[in-house]
């Protein structure tokens, strides 16, 4: 090996090793919000003492998303339903979006269910697709009370 050849070589690895030392820390910044543990917050519904039995109130609410970069929050519509179980009252909290093409459905009055416009689905007051292409039935949210307040988290399980 020639000493000019030596010297390349070396001015090679020597900038090689610069590179990786000033672009670690640069790559593990970008790449860690990925591998990060996500946090599911509860977010603030509202009072839920003046919603109706058997009449699905919407509610819009600011919902984190659960992005791992931070970005703003995205409104949502949270359905809640209290139902009749016996002699105790069950809240339910359903989210808005179709299962079939993610359209948003409506509580329709004359129907007493809610309809998805786009293809023309049906889902019962508890939020189960009875009719229509819908394939699952409408989502919920995890959510829990303290005193009259209902909280949600961007969590959604199925019906």
């Amino acid at each position: 090996m020639t000493r000019r050849r030596f010297m390349l070589l070396a001015t090679n690895v020597a900038g090689a090793g610069i590179t990786l030392l000033i672009a670690a820390p640069i790559v593990g910044e970008v790449l860690q919000p990925i591998f990060a543990r996500r946090r599911h917050p509860w977010v603030r519904v509202g009072d839920i003492s003046q919603v109706p039995v058997g009449i699905p109130t919407a509610y819009v609410v600011p919902m984190p998303t659960t992005q791992a970069w931070p970005v703003p929050p995205v409104s949502r519509i949270v359905y809640v339903v209290k139902l009749n179980v016996g002699n105790q009252i069950q809240v339910i909290s359903l989210s808005n979006v179709c299962t079939h093409m993610q359209c948003d459905v409506h509580w329709d009055v004359n129907l007493q269910q809610f309809l998805c416009p786009c293809h023309g689905g049906f889902y019962s007051i508890t939020g189960i697709n009875i009719g229509g292409p819908p394939p699952k039935p409408l989502f919920r949210y995890r959510h829990k009370l303290i005193g009259p307040t209902l909280y949600v988290t961007d969590q959604l399980t199925e019906a």
